[in-house]
């Protein structure tokens, strides 16, 4: 009796000093600590480089520097930011709603894959940078042309991911679901289709960081509004305070986008191995 009380009371000392240790446990596990502790040792190292070699604010200024300017200038940032933001969603949902079921017609008939992918290949080899001036000439000097350009950048990928998912079915369960009596759109719906999700998702978040590149090659070429608007005449004013400021607030749009579609990716997909991966214990990887 006096074994077991004392077995007792010491698993309850262990649970409780368990349920101390797991909070910083967890801190230093966590997915968030990593990136966390990187971003600060790199704002570390930034402020000794310019404190240490005098380096001049229009060159390189100094983090608290770049942080003062961003309080003073947040109207100014937030406007350009939300320009920008509406080019970058408008134009990736544009290249998924379209790129879609173009990976899915070119799934479908080898005709449209014949005709549809040299196009496919050709937009890409043109630069964007290029094309943008013409752009502008077409669809005037308002947001349209940004659109157009983040559409392109960003079409190109998403065609693509899906085209290999849907191609990369098992002929195995293809032909299970044929012998049952399913037709060629019925397998592209229920089998294709949900099998396509992990690499469709992997297009996407390869997509949405292009999109953010092409709206800001879009504002560089003709706008008087967007943050590559304020990358260009802050550069051209030699406002090295400001250029950081509007990199900074171009770092957390493309990263707060791409973590949006990793969430709904997670949310979408949480069958699949890699969704598994990521919540795992490390002990178990």
């Amino acid at each position: 009796m006096a074994t077991e009380q004392t077995y007792s009371s010491q698993s309850s000392r262990r649970a409780v000093n368990d349920a101390r240790a797991a909070p910083a446990s967890n801190i230093f596990t966590s997915r968030f600590f990593a990136p966390a502790l990187a971003i600060v040792v790199a704002v570390v190292l930034w402020w000794a480089v310019v404190a240490v070699f005098k380096i001049p604010d229009y060159l390189l200024p100094a983090p608290q520097v770049v942080v003062a300017r961003m309080i003073k200038e947040w109207r100014a940032l937030l406007s350009h930011g939300a320009y920008t933001l509406l080019s970058v969603l408008t134009g990736f949902v544009t290249a998924v709603a379209i790129g879609v079921p173009i990976a899915f017609a070119i799934v479908l008939s080898r005709g449209v894959e014949r005709i549809t992918m040299p196009f496919l290949v050709m937009s890409q080899t043109i630069p964007k940078v290029a094309i943008a001036p013409i752009l502008v000439v077409w669809l005037g000097f308002g947001i349209l042309p940004k659109i157009a350009i983040v559409f392109l950048i960003s079409f190109f990928p998403i065609v693509v991911s899906t085209v290999v998912g849907l191609k990369s079915v098992e002929t195995d369960m293809i032909d299970l679901v044929r012998s049952m009596g399913a037709r060629t759109l019925k397998i592209m719906v229920r089998v294709r289709g949900p099998s396509a999700l992990p690499q469709m998702f992997a297009g996407f978040k390869i997509a949405v960081c292009l999109a953010v590149v092409g709206a800001i090659v879009g504002e560089f070429v003709g706008s008087d509004r967007g943050l590559g608007f304020l990358l260009l005449t802050s550069t051209g004013t030699l406002d090295g305070p400001l250029v950081w400021a509007a990199l900074i607030v171009l770092i957390a749009m493309g990263v707060a986008l791409f973590a949006f579609v990793s969430k709904i990716e997670r949310l979408t997909i949480p069958w699949h191995v890699s969704m598994r991966a990521d919540d795992a214990p490390a002990y178990q990887s």
